[in-house]
């Protein structure tokens, strides 16, 4: 049994505490941004729906550790938990978390300020081939442990967000590659300031199976990167690549990505001042038709490749 009561403002914990005793069978909930909502209506799902597979809880910002120490103990079926906002959050937690619920699949902690290295390692560990989806967008205090963690533990991810995680070096991004060549599906990597043209050619080469690839803002990295396509000697499955704000990538960048990437759907070169559609057109080259290609436009307009794809 589902229910979706996302973006319902005027819920409380009052109605969730009637919800939890009427649906005790109650396998996915989503409560997105429902603000009024705290540990107290959300405790009694978790203590009186144990079959509960599917909890989104993003923007639900007066939650607590002590919401996901009780999820540890009564929902061990739990496959995906949505996070995103919910700042209190702690390692502490996660690790409480994990501890009851093994099989996650799919953990979305973005913008969780406090959560770093640790407790994202303990999920890692614990949850292993499981996990296949992390989202950790803007979380500041990531770094490379993290992802030498899911590099050693999980095998199957397939989607991995660390846009804005400007502590990841070019070293745990191959390292990661490398165990997750045949897995890896979309990779969010947008303002990741120390990551360069070694790992990005890594990726390339390495990871056939990559449909969505977002570098914005990673700004030393060059044509060379993209090498890495011509390197790994088969043909990408990419369809989405984001690089704007990407100052040293030229048309040569592109004349590569449309050689390897037979499948391209969407490509945003927004402020890459040496990639223009007059550039592109000299140059002769020719997107796949229905090909989306955005050269202009803000950097804060909200993108249908982020939302689709990540």
């Amino acid at each position: 049994m589902t229910c979706n009561i996302f973006l319902c403002t005027g819920i409380t914990d009052a109605g969730l505490i009637a919800l939890a005793s009427g649906l005790p069978s109650l396998q996915s909930l989503d409560v997105t941004n429902c603000r009024k909502l705290t540990n107290k209506g959300l405790v009694a799902i978790a203590e009186r729906c144990c079959k509960l597979r599917s909890l989104n809880l993003s923007g639900c910002r007066s939650i607590t550790d002590m919401l996901l120490e009780t999820l540890s103990k009564s929902c061990s079926h739990l496959e995906e938990l949505g996070l995103s906002g919910c700042s209190n959050i702690t390692d502490s937690g996660l690790s409480v978390l994990v501890d009851g619920c093994h099989h996650i699949k799919l953990l979305d902690v973005s913008k969780c300020s406090k959560i770093g290295d640790i407790g994202v390692s303990k999920v890692a560990k614990t949850c292993n081939s499981s996990l296949n989806t992390l989202k950790l967008l803007d979380c500041h205090k990531i770094g490379d442990d993290s992802i030498y963690s899911l590099s050693a533990s999980c095998p199957n991810l397939d989607t991995l967000v660390i846009g804005g995680c400007q502590n990841i070096s070019d070293e745990s991004i191959k390292s990661l590659v490398h165990s997750c060549s045949e897995s890896l599906r979309q990779l969010r990597m947008d303002w990741c300031l120390n990551i360069s043209d070694s790992s990005l050619s890594c990726v390339f080469s390495n990871c056939r199976n990559i449909a969505a690839l977002d570098i914005s803002c990673c700004d030393t990295v060059t044509d060379a990167a993209f090498l890495g396509l011509k390197r790994g000697g088969h043909r990408s499955s990419l369809k989405v690549l984001r690089a704007s704000n990407c100052p040293r990538i030229t048309v040569s960048a592109i004349s590569l990505i449309l050689e390897f990437c037979d499948s391209l759907e969407h490509l945003d070169v927004r402020s890459c001042p040496q990639i223009t559609e007059v550039s592109c057109s000299e140059a002769g080259l020719q997107f796949p038709e229905g090909c989306k290609i955005n050269f202009n436009g803000s950097l804060t307009e909200a993108n249908v490749m982020v939302d689709v794809f990540f």
